[in-house]
């Protein structure tokens, strides 16, 4: 076998992994420095911090009123009020020390010194003043509405502890104690950078095969979000020269080091090797989960080298599992655990023996609690990964675990409960639709195609879904689907028709199946259950018909059949790039991509409505509304029109 490829012969598990690297750098603050309270928002504190006043310094008043001596009023009423005379007025900011005796009252703002030995304010709404003279109608018990001296914290008490982090209430707390500078850990420096050939700055153009780096910008904002200060040193290409030069840089430079990329087991990666080559060099090669396996930890000069997997949801899991309590063990701060929640899982999922599986799932709110759909998907897929809730894990000793169980599932920073759930068909006219209501919504939209989205209607999880799905024996669209699959209790909203047809390169002459079979055109498929694959697939049965053929032999006469994407859009790009010729998609794609275009025919595009969801006030307005929100925004849309059914209801 070539030395240069390296196979994780040595998987640890996550709870091991700390353990590990405390044999060889002790994860403790870096160090303590002395700042402005005002400017320590975020920090964590090194050292207990007490008070240096009493809080408040005097008794003052909650409310604008009368302070008075309670006794005095406690026969107040209604329609029986106390008369006291009036001997003085406070407002917030006086320095006049007043003394009252019984039967007596000072009028006080809020905020203002209390008169000796006044115990209470009357609310100046249950008084009436004229000529010095006030009426209390209502009576005070002692310390109602005042905030007695010293009642809040004494000077020399502790007021905030070590090891806390620094937000606006506590700086509030610490200014209003006396606190003008407090002694908080060092920052951690975190330099960052990127590994590959095919990466590129996000000013630069893209061409055949490249992406953009955004791994480097996901881990900076993680280091930042946690109170680290992350240096960005680029994109290293996968020559071993040109990556130890930035290691060696970054060692000098910084307290952590961050790859990404470069860590699987693939010829090409560099990263292991180069990182092994230091003293004492790689620790850990692999962990015990999923996503995030290829990971690497190193040692060099003391300082951590974490070599993050190059896909971006493994990257992230990774940084969020071992990188990030780094960072806040070497800072001094709290190893806190995500809020996690009970729900019913709606799907079941299969376990890697062995590892730990690490599932995300998107979250929907009943009255019984919480329904958790496992939304999973390959580690590339960035932009699905925004779309989820939280995760739950699958045990390594376990194979799997089935639907109807109940799961502890740990929620992402930021989750927010969903007014509305759209699964289903991706189409333009129904995203812009959607954002209309997400504008004042909640809303998350998942495309998942139109049989996707019956299913999720089915078992629980969505609210509202998109389909356009063909029934090749008697040509009409989506009832028959919904019935068949079994999802029972919604409504049919009739929406549009878009223009289905072939979309292909400039300069080709397609009128038909009949030119790509004949003439060997690259073609482009639809992904199964997607309403475009079920109305390609009909055509075909149709054509088969014709020649007295299977439809199999017709599919194996079509290049590209099985190569299969999962939106219109794909297909547009797919043919702009020169990578196929021809695929079936809307007329707006065609449009969209500067393509030819041949029509096959208008089809249907209806939402199916979750009745149980009618309760939802988003859902609701989205049904009363449809026909006036489809007929705003389909203007100028090319291969898009209303017809007579647009907005009808049917109950199913």
């Amino acid at each position: 076998m070539d030395q240069s490829r390296r196979i994780y012969r040595e998987l640890i598990d996550l709870e091991e992994v700390i353990p590990r690297i405390e044999r060889y750098v002790k994860l403790a603050p870096l160090g303590i420095e002395e700042i402005p309270v005002y400017f320590s928002t975020g920090r964590i504190l090194a050292e207990n911090v007490k008070a240096k006043i009493n809080l408040p310094p005097y008794t003052r008043s909650l409310m604008d009123g009368y302070a008075v001596i309670s006794d005095d009023v406690k026969m107040a009423y209604e329609d029986s009020p106390v008369k006291l005379k009036v001997v003085g007025r406070i407002y917030a900011g006086s320095c006049r020390m007043i003394t009252i005796n019984n039967g007596e009252a000072v009028e006080v703002a809020t905020g203002a010194p209390i008169p000796y030995p006044a115990d209470a304010v009357v609310p100046v709404e249950y008084t009436d003043e004229e000529n010095n003279i006030v009426k209390v109608y209502k009576r005070v018990a002692p310390g109602e509405n005042v905030d007695i001296l010293a009642s809040d914290f004494v000077r020399g008490e502790t007021i905030v502890y070590k090891g806390t982090k620094i937000t606006s209430s506590i700086i509030a707390t610490l200014i209003s104690a006396g606190v003008k500078r407090i002694k908080v850990y060092t920052k951690v420096r975190v330099g960052i950078f990127s590994i590959g050939n095919e990466l590129k700055y996000l000013d630069e153009v893209l061409n055949y095969g490249e992406i953009y780096d955004s791994n480097s910008y996901m881990i900076s904002s993680l280091v930042y979000e946690n109170g680290g200060i992350p240096y960005l040193e680029g994109i290293v290409r996968d020559d071993e020269e040109e990556i130890r030069r930035k290691l060696d840089e970054c060692i000098r430079k910084y307290d952590i080091i961050v790859t990404i990329g470069g860590t699987s087991s693939g010829l090409e990666d560099l990263t292991y090797r180069i990182i092994d080559s230091y003293k004492p060099g790689i620790i850990i090669h692999g962990l015990k989960i999923k996503p995030g396996g290829p990971t690497a930890i190193g040692i060099a000069d003391g300082k951590i080298i974490v070599a993050l997997p190059g896909f971006p949801i493994s990257c992230l899991t990774a940084a969020n599992l071992v990188l990030l309590p780094i960072i806040l063990r070497l800072q001094g701060s709290k190893i806190g655990k995500l809020k996690n929640i009970n729900a019913r899982l709606l799907l079941p999922v299969k376990g890697f023996v062995g590892k730990k599986r690490i599932v995300p799932v998107i979250l929907a709110k009943e009255e019984n609690g919480y329904l958790a759909y496992p939304y999973i998907f390959h580690s590339g897929s960035i932009g699905k990964f925004s779309k989820v809730d939280g995760f739950f894990i699958i045990p390594a000793e376990l194979e799997g675990i089935k639907s109807g169980k109940i799961i502890n599932v740990y929620l992402y920073p930021g989750y927010e409960e969903n007014d509305v759930l759209y699964f289903g068909s991706h189409c333009p006219l129904a995203e812009k639709i959607l954002l209309e209501i997400k504008n004042t919504y909640n809303v998350k939209i998942v495309y998942m195609g139109s049989l996707g989205g019956l299913r999720a209607l089915k078992n629980g999880i969505s609210d509202l879904s998109g389909i356009h799905l063909i029934d090749e024996e008697t040509g009409s669209y989506n009832v028959s689907f919904i019935r068949k699959i079994g999802v029972d209790n919604v409504l049919l909203i009739k929406g549009y028709r878009r223009e289905q047809g072939f979309v292909y390169r400039k300069g080709l002459n397609i009128d038909g199946l009949e030119d790509i079979i004949k003439k060997g055109y690259r073609f482009i498929n639809r992904n199964k259950g997607s309403g475009t694959r079920t109305l390609t697939d009909v055509l075909l049965k149709r054509y088969a018909v014709e020649k007295d053929i299977s439809f199999q032999e017709i599919t194996r006469k079509i290049k590209g059949y099985n190569f299969e994407v999962k939106t219109h859009d794909s297909v547009g790009l797919a043919i702009s790039q020169g990578l196929v010729d021809v695929g079936v998609a809307i007329r707006y794609i065609a449009y969209k991509y500067n393509l030819d275009f041949t029509p096959i025919a208008f089809e249907e595009f209806d939402f199916v409505v979750k009745r149980k969801s009618l309760s939802k006030i988003a859902v609701k307005y989205f049904v009363e509304n449809i026909r006036n929100l489809i007929l705003n925004h389909i203007k100028g849309m090319e291969g898009f029109e209303v017809y007579g059914e647009t907005g009808r209801i049917i109950n199913l």
